[in-house]
């Protein structure tokens, strides 16, 4: 289902880069995980490729998916199989000692947003104004401090609701929202100043390797304050040089999340800042190679295949 694995794949084989590439969601019904420990000669099966302890010269951990619950399997048996498979294989993988894109344990950490803020800020970077709360009292306080204000999920950008599926996107609150704030008690939430905006910026870091690009939302009204809003895929995208104490700030970031690979959003004011706003662990890139072509799947098919070659 993962377009940018495929074409890091395709890059790996063509540099002649042996891999075993798994897809979580074919397991357990498709699967096979196979390995032992505290033996002579252990030897290890992920997928239908077969390895020896030592081969892997470095692990990208991409995504972890699910399959389709079968009709006649009990949910409640399906949890079970898919934790358990999804254990047995990240837990074999994560005591060898190998170059990781990035750790597990590193993404899951990194990928708390206040936690991220809270280094950003910590290692110098501007971040927003932050109020992170379900208090009625204190998002009244701060909407009438800083506003306007914006809101936006502390985790995921996605809620299923009756069995449909909806994307979260970062909101404007506006006056009338403040009146009954009774459902803002389920869920802390992240409200945030509203940055006016020359544009956005994606910051795409593989390794030491920076990929900086600016995004003009503002010339796309369903883009102005979250520019996955639109459906517009022709919004002006431009390679752009961030500066040098910026980029050595984001590397940074980098090092102290232990992350090897991430994707930073920025946004660059009218009055020249440089405002971070977050950062995905396993963000996206693949549109903004096939629109500007920066090679940024190139990079970490090179970076997988340091030691591998």
């Amino acid at each position: 289902m993962d377009l940018a694995t495929d074409a890091v794949v395709c890059a790996l084989q063509a540099m002649g880069t042996p891999i075993v590439r798994v897809n979580t969601e074919d397991l357990p019904f498709s699967g096979v995980i196979d390995y032992s420990i505290g033996v002579t000669k252990p030897m290890a099966i992920f997928s239908d490729r077969a390895c020896t302890e030592d081969w892997f010269g470095a692990v990208w951990y991409r995504r972890l998916r699910v399959p389709k619950v079968p009709t006649d399997m009990d949910t409640g048996i399906y949890d079970f199989c898919v934790r358990e498979n999804r254990s047995a294989l990240i837990g074999g993988l994560i005591g060898h000692e190998t170059r990781w894109m990035s750790h597990p344990g590193a993404i899951w950490k990194a990928e708390f947003k206040p936690y991220q803020l809270q280094v950003a800020a910590q290692i110098g970077l501007d971040v927003p104004k932050t109020l992170i709360s379900n208090r009625p009292e204190s998002i009244r306080e701060f909407y009438q401090r800083h506003r306007p204000i914006i809101a936006k999920p502390v985790r995921s950008g996605y809620v299923v609701k009756s069995g449909v599926e909806y994307a979260v996107f970062t909101t404007r609150l506006e006056d009338e929202v403040m009146n009954d704030l009774s459902d803002a008690e389920l869920s802390p939430t992240i409200y945030q100043e509203l940055l006016p905006k020359t544009y956005d910026i994606r910051v795409t870091i593989v390794g030491r390797k920076l990929f900086a690009v600016s995004i003009d939302s503002q010339s796309d009204p369903d883009a102005v304050i979250d520019w996955r809003k639109t459906e517009n895929p022709l919004l002006p995208h431009a390679p752009i040089e961030l500066p040098e104490l910026l980029q050595r700030s984001l590397l940074e970031l980098m090092s102290r999340l232990s992350l090897a690979y991430g994707a930073i959003d920025l946004v660059r004011t009218p009055d020249g800042r440089y405002v971070f706003l977050e950062i995905n662990p396993n963000g996206q890139w693949l549109w903004i190679d096939e629109m500007l072509s920066l090679g940024i799947s190139h990079s970490i098919a090179e970076w997988l295949s340091e030691e591998a070659q």
